[in-house]
């Protein structure tokens, strides 16, 4: 039964090449391992959408909207920040709702078109499985020490993004310990190992990972094993989270899976499977009441306990509390006041170990947010009235210990705030997985390790170092008792879209900070992230990076500086009585817009070298602006509280742009925080030479101006749909000789962006006053990209064309050859690099352009062409043919050996007059052109380098040194 629901398009980009060929990506990776690592964790978010079934069947949250907040769907985020907590510690995640957000479903059965089998499986006969009645119930095979079958289940992906995956599989004794799952997504393939001999008939997840429309992404099943004797099992592989169908009497709940209680993510999977009973997930007939047991219920189905024990696995749920809005901070549940027997075994210890790691952690990082988090000298609660159902041993039978995280107190502005917070979210996320480390480590006699996995690395930038090379810089981070462990190394992944990363190269060491990567494809963009490793786990990781590892002109440093990580900035959805925030950093912040830019630079000009850093190693004086041509700065959202631009920023690209540096600078807030609230006044206006005239332009839409850079482009950027919502626009005008370039469409109207223009040796400038990277379509942001840089990038108007004579030849070689090191490129008229004086960066430029032709220029050419004379005396014209008077070409340049010694007779009777070098250039141009046309060699640079050969032993008969 293939499901297949999709919906828009999630991110839009560039198909540039192909993603998964593309060189220097490591192409198999692994789940981490980590502390967790055999063991098994049931989560789940209470509440959620549900129907009144035994009425009208009409939907409605179970609790309301309170401060901007619904508990239901809070719950479900921060379920989500714990599962990629758990994942990275190497555990095996069972949600009991669903993971992230991704409207788009793919369901494949076994004997579904997309799915294809290789080597020897049997069909089962078994009575439980996913599927319908009649059909084949799953496949099975017997493991190998080598792979010799797999099952692949490709799905047709029609809209691009993150998608969740997991797996149904039915559990039993004769089942592999470590079946594998090699999950093939954009950045090559993950692999991922599940015991199904504990867990199985229900969803497990298998990680989430970015896929590209069509069918390229798919997951296989492998009979790979550590052990002989058993089977693995393939049954159903889900894509994504879906929209909800199940009607209740009233309709669908016309919202996405995610948002309605777990009861119909469960319930909707077991209508579709056979030899599952109703009872194994519910009591009650009412939905709202079965919502309540439904989590525990269903863990306990899909925990097979004769295998292993209690102390390998556990269950959590997370909920927010109400007291009359004067309670704060974190309480975690445990039952026994009434029946000692609805506790779990060690479920006090579970509760108190997550309560108070909870609650400690968020007290140390006081200062760290909006408001400080409120100390309970208690963090857990047994009421004294009910027994609380969720977490009930009724229903779980000592096979695993159980709480509810209750993170804050939703009807408190304090802390629904903070709980509207992402980085709250992810700090009690990130304490409650550091509370379960506590947790094993007691029950199981401490074999789990004492381990927190480590934070994320800072500071991280790429520096393209040469062709095809790049050098990934970081600092390690923080350790101390909330943010992790120390690192014993750490990772370096890879991605050729940005999105999907391959498998990592490990760096040992926890000191280390840098590695140097080569093989890369010249005038591709490729994208880099670090994470830190210890026997935790792998950490969180870093900011995406990118680089473009040219070996060329123009040096460009993208600066990231959109660090802004806040509740102003959630996503937020429609709700009875207003808008409801949603914590989904996908949705607000994802820390990898160098993306975007990289890619528009990648498709308008791949010639350029490009390299990345964070925004604070130019504050630290780590990175200088003046070693870059041209500095793109991306500020999204940053506003005043995390500063567009400090002091120390302001001076340095004060500095910059005054020795005559070309700066493209884009963000929503820079006006409102500069002008506006006078963080920089001067430098906005003076610097930057804008004027802040309003906050928000009401409107998405962007038109460029008659007669300027962007005149013809119209075009959008994004209101939420793709990237995040670039809310409140900043409206600017031309300030000190700057001109308005971009008007907004519609709303108030109004200034967009602006150009300056400071002449030959001043400065450049363009400034938008909403982000770059949230114009929604790749190709109008590579033509905007496009044009931008050719007004901003010093590229020569006769690239390569030292002796301006209007042709790219061996005649300009001896002029780069004559002034190598010259300390600047007058000597070879301005049409080198630009940077670094006359330099083999030159040489690589006169190469790559080798036989272009442009109009000659009517200036003086320089002196050592100049000094090759007729034998008449008269200025020769800067052209091959000013040889011809001298050296009968058609003869002279003959491969026998006679005419070698002629052509050697010719050389050395001119050479007092004129040059020999530009004589013998002129013999190897003569080669070159035709070797170029006709060569048989693989490439052109082949071409180069067996001339050169030929080249360095006609410069032997001449006296001359080699040409290096």
């Amino acid at each position: 039964m293939e499901i297949q629901r999709q919906r828009k398009l999630c991110y839009e980009h560039l198909e540039v090449r192909d993603l998964l060929d593309a060189a220097g990506l490591v192409e198999v990776g692994t789940q981490p391992e980590g502390g967790l690592s055999d063991k098994i964790v049931y989560v789940h978010g209470g509440h959620g959408y549900t129907a009144d079934n035994l009425d009208d069947g009409d939907w409605s949250f179970q609790r309301p909207l309170l401060l901007d907040m619904i508990e239901d769907l809070g719950n479900q985020d921060q379920m989500s920040f714990l599962v990629n907590y758990l994942f990275n510690a190497g555990a095996t995640v069972v949600p009991l709702r669903p993971v992230g957000h991704q409207p788009n479903e793919i369901v494949l059965d076994n004997d579904d078109v997309g799915v294809t089998f290789t080597g020897a499986w049997s069909n089962s006969s078994a009575g439980i499985y996913f599927g319908d009645a009649g059909d084949v119930p799953y496949r099975f095979a017997s493991t190998s020490a080598t792979e010799t079958a797999t099952a692949e289940y490709r799905p047709n992906v029609q809209e691009a993004g993150y998608y969740p995956v997991y797996a149904w599989t039915r559990y039993g004794s004769d089942r592999a310990s470590d079946q594998l799952y090699r999950v093939h997504h954009s950045g090559g393939a993950t692999e991922v190992t599940i015991n199904h001999r504990r867990v199985g008939n229900g969803l497990v997840y298998l990680g989430t990972y970015y896929f590209e429309e069509g069918t390229e992404g798919y997951v296989e099943i492998s009979n790979k094993s550590s052990e002989s004797g058993r089977v693995v099992i393939a049954d159903m592989i889900r894509f994504g989270n879906g929209v909800g169908d199940i009607d209740r009497g009233g309709g669908v709940s016309g919202r996405n899976r995610e948002d309605e209680a777990g009861l119909y993510w469960v319930k909707w999977h077991v209508d579709r499977s056979q030899g599952i009973p109703d009872s194994e997930y519910r009591a009650s007939s009412d939905d709202r009441s079965a919502t309540v047991s439904l989590a525990p219920r269903y863990a306990e189905y899909m925990n097979r306990s004769t295998d292993g024990s209690l102390s390998d696995r556990v269950f959590v749920s997370f909920h927010s509390n109400a007291g009359g809005g004067g309670a704060r901070g974190v309480l975690a549940l445990y039952n026994g006041n009434n029946d000692p027997n609805t506790a779990t075994p060690n479920q006090f210890l579970l509760a108190n170990e997550l309560g108070r790691e909870v609650n400690d952690d968020l007290i140390a990082q006081v200062g760290q947010f909006e408001h400080d988090w409120q100390h309970r000298s208690t963090v857990t609660l047994d009421r004294s009235d009910i027994e609380f159902g969720e977490i009930n041993n009724y229903r779980i039978n000592d096979e695993f210990d159980a709480t509810i995280v209750e993170t804050g107190f939703h009807d408190n502005m304090e802390d629904a705030e903070m709980l509207r917070d992402p980085k709250v979210r992810d700090a009690i996320a990130r304490a409650t997985y550091q509370g379960l480390v506590d947790y094993f480590g007691a029950v199981d006699g401490g074999a789990t390790p004492a381990t927190d996995l480590p934070g994320a690395p800072e500071d991280v930038r790429v520096e393209s170092t040469g062709a095809g090379e790049v050098t990934v810089h970081w600092e390690p981070p923080a350790v101390n008792s909330y943010n992790g462990g120390t690192p014993t190394g750490y990772r370096v992944y890879t991605s050729a879209n940005g999105y999907g990363f391959d498998g990592g190269r490990y760096v040992p060491g926890g000191a280390s900070n840098s590695l140097s990567i080569t093989g890369l494809d010249t005038g591709a963009a490729y994208y880099f992230k670090v994470v830190a490793v210890n026997q935790g786990g792998e950490s969180p990781s870093s900011q995406v990076m990118a680089a473009i590892a040219n070996d060329s002109s123009g040096d460009v440093l993208i600066v990231s500086g959109f660090n802004r990580f806040d509740r102003p900035l959630n996503p937020t959805q429609p709700a009875v009585g207003g808008e409801v925030e949603r914590v989904r950093p996908r949705q607000s912040n994802s820390f990898d817009y160098p993306v975007q830019v990289a890619e528009a630079i990648e498709a308008s000009h791949p010639e350029l070298t490009v390299h990345t850093t964070s925004n604070q190693l130019i504050i630290d004086g780590e990175v200088q602006l003046g070693d870059y041509s041209t500095v793109i700065w991306i500020l999204g959202e940053e506003s005043s509280v995390d500063d567009t631009f400090n002091a120390t920023e302001q001076t340095l690209v004060s500095q910059y742009l005054a020795d005559g540096g070309s700066l493209f600078v884009s963000g929503a807030e820079i006006g409102w925080d500069l002008d506006n609230l006078n963080n920089g006044r001067s430098f906005y206006n003076n610097t930057l030479r804008a004027d802040y005239v309003s906050d928000d332009a009401n409107t998405y839409n962007v038109t460029g101006t008659a007669g300027t850079l962007f005149e013809g482009l119209t075009f959008s950027f994004d209101d939420g749909d793709l990237y995040y919502d670039a809310q409140f626009p900043d409206v600017i005008s031309p300030l000190g000789g700057a001109t308005q370039v971009m008007s907004y469409s519609g709303g108030s109207g109004g200034g967009a962006a602006i150009q300056y223009d400071g002449g030959p040796d001043g400065a450049k400038l363009v400034m938008f006053g909403f982000p770059f990277e949230t114009i929604t379509n790749a190709a109008l942001r590579a033509e905007i990209m496009d044009r931008a840089l050719s007004f901003l990038v010093d590229e020569p108007t006769a690239a390569g064309d030292f002796n301006s004579d209007g042709v790219v030849n061996l005649a300009d070689y001896v002029v780069w050859r004559n002034h190598r090191g010259a300390a600047d490129e007058s000597a070879i008229g301005n049409n080198g690099d630009g940077q670094n004086g006359v330099d083999q960066a030159d040489y690589q430029l006169w190469k790559d352009n080798f036989g272009n032709t442009y109009a000659a220029a009517a200036a003086t050419a320089p002196p050592q062409v100049a000094a090759l004379q007729s034998t008449s005396g008269e200025p020769a014209a800067s052209t091959p043919t000013a040889y011809s008077a001298a050296i009968p070409l058609p003869s002279a340049f003959e491969s026998s050996s006679d005419d070698e010694r002629s052509t050697k007779s010719t050389v050395g009777s001119t050479s007092a007059e004129g040059d020999p070098d530009g004589l013998l250039l002129l013999r190897r141009h003569a080669r070159q052109e035709q070797a170029l046309a006709t060569s048989e060699l693989p490439s052109r640079d082949d071409a180069f380098a067996a001339m050169s050969e030929e080249a360095d032993s006609e410069a032997g008969l001449l006296g001359l040194p080699k040409l290096d």
